[in-house]
């Protein structure tokens, strides 16, 4: 049995993180978690595939996931060592190896990484050193429904929206979701232990694209739209002002009933819903002649991505992902405008995923 089926989903985002730490710590040498680990000794978790130098190697890892089980891991592994005598020895992945810990370990032959980037290892292709790196404040407690917090939705839309950014490393997917580190590693860390994003031998996958949109869809209008600081606002050019608008060079976005009419061709806007950065707004209120109105047809909102993910987006230029113009048309309760979100699906997203799904 693979050893993904065996580790928790804490100990799934200990050892990717322990690897990123390594990559971070070195600038040079590079680490990368293996989740189907060697035959050899037995009972090993998983193990890390290191790059040092242009010479590759792969080592076998148990993995602890607190101090208490990191001692007690390093003494089982001190006793495993009267073992095989060939092949490498086996590595401790922990959440942080102290300085104490760190001197133990190393006096008995045992190399260690760490989350913080503590790390220790002397096989024939490299000797590494790292100690006295202060513990990472990540908090590693209760995650559950950690994806579907306001800022865990940015993480998930990320996911969803860009091909492949499932398989990169945290830090990737922190960059592209405009959040921090540690919102990526509790929304992802919720995503595997709800089977959303499962591994598929060494790569993380989105193992239910369609559930996963759905389930951003129903929560997007509730927990993360009445965040993005939504303005409403009367055209003095009509409703249709937008479509002689240049909406990229106002670092703005079509959303709503306009980005569905222009996928699929089967509405008849009658309100205009526009994503903008901050700094857009005052552009677009000249561009559309814009004043304010609580009852206005056209509703601005704060782009919650950053502006490079829209590089990842095969979109028309001036329209948002067609997963937010999904959300979107779902939230109206409009039965015309869900038959419009059904076009969207069937077109867009029904896709998703599959680039990384082999």
């Amino acid at each position: 049995m693979a050893a993904t089926h065996r580790l928790s989903a804490s100990e799934q985002m200990a050892l990717s993180l322990a690897c990123e730490a390594f990559s971070d710590a070195t600038h040079r040498y590079h680490a990368e978690p293996g989740f189907s680990p060697p035959s050899r000794p037995p009972r090993v978790d998983a193990s890390v595939r290191f790059s040092v130098s242009g010479k590759q190697f792969e080592m076998p890892v148990v993995i602890a996931t607190n101090p208490a089980s990191a001692s007690s891991a390093g003494i089982r592994l001190a006793s495993a060592a009267a073992g095989p005598k060939s092949g490498r020895p086996v590595m401790l992945v922990t959440q942080h190896v102290t300085a104490r810990l760190a001197q133990s370990l190393i006096a008995k032959g045992i190399p260690f990484l760490d989350t913080a980037g503590n790390a220790w290892l002397d096989e024939p292709e490299a000797t590494i050193m790292i100690v006295g790196r202060s513990k990472p404040a990540l908090a590693q407690s209760d995650t559950r429904s950690r994806s579907t917090t306001p800022k865990g939705l940015r993480v998930t839309f990320a996911l969803a929206t860009q091909p492949g950014l499932v398989q990169q490393p945290y830090r990737t997917i922190a960059q592209a979701s405009g959040v921090a580190l540690n919102t990526v590693n509790l929304a992802v860390d919720d995503l595997i232990a709800r089977g959303l994003v499962v591994h598929k031998g060494n790569r993380r996958v989105l193992a239910n694209p369609r559930r996963m949109i759905d389930e951003w869809a129903s929560l997007y209008p509730a927990r993360l739209r009445p965040k993005l600081m939504a303005q409403r606002f009367t055209s003095g050019v009509g409703v249709d002002w937008w479509q002689g608008a240049h909406l990229s060079g106002l670092e703005a976005r079509l959303g709503g009933e306009c980005a569905a009419d222009l996928l699929t061709h089967e509405i008849k806007p009658a309100s205009v819903t526009v994503y903008a950065r901050t700094a857009a707004t005052l552009a677009l209120k000249k561009t559309a002649r814009l004043r304010a109105d609580p009852q206005g047809e056209v509703e601005i909102l704060e782009s919650f991505w950053p502006e490079t993910a829209e590089r990842n987006w095969d979109v028309p230029p001036g329209v948002v992902h067609p997963l937010l113009v999904y959300a979107d048309l779902i939230a109206t309760g409009d039965s015309r405008h869900h038959a419009a979100a059904q076009t969207v699906y069937d077109r867009f997203l029904a896709n998703t995923g599959s680039q990384g799904a082999g």
